[in-house]
């Protein structure tokens, strides 16, 4: 079983509970985490193989930035089971941090995951 991890991908999306939040798009961090399994004997030197996660990267980014979801779980869950649809990955972690939020409430981070 091979575990990726690809992490602080920045991402831009209309988010939040109030429509004044919603109105500008806010900075989001994602970093994703899955596994997945290559049957025994397949050629780990072939693409067609193994996960593309640049396909995966640039299908998360667009996925969240053309959200209209307003809380972080939601777009979470969404996102997540998009992903594994899509790309037939299992055991998908996201964790979505909101660091412009945070300032406001003296943190360094708000994160979300599930």
């Amino acid at each position: 079983m091979f575990n990726v991890e690809i992490k602080n991908l920045k991402v831009f999306a209309n988010l939040g509970i109030t429509a004044e939040e919603r109105k500008k798009k806010q900075l989001l961090k994602v970093t994703l985490s899955f596994s997945y399994n290559v049957p025994k004997g397949k050629n780990l030197e072939k693409m067609f193989n193994l996960k593309d996660y640049s396909k995966i990267t640039k299908s998360l980014k667009k996925f969240i930035n053309e959200s209209k979801y307003n809380t972080l779980e939601k777009l979470i869950i969404a996102s997540s089971l998009m992903l594994e649809k899509k790309f037939k990955i299992k055991k998908t972690k996201i964790l979505i941090n909101k660091s412009a939020v945070a300032k406001r409430y003296g943190a360094d981070t708000v994160s979300v995951s599930n």
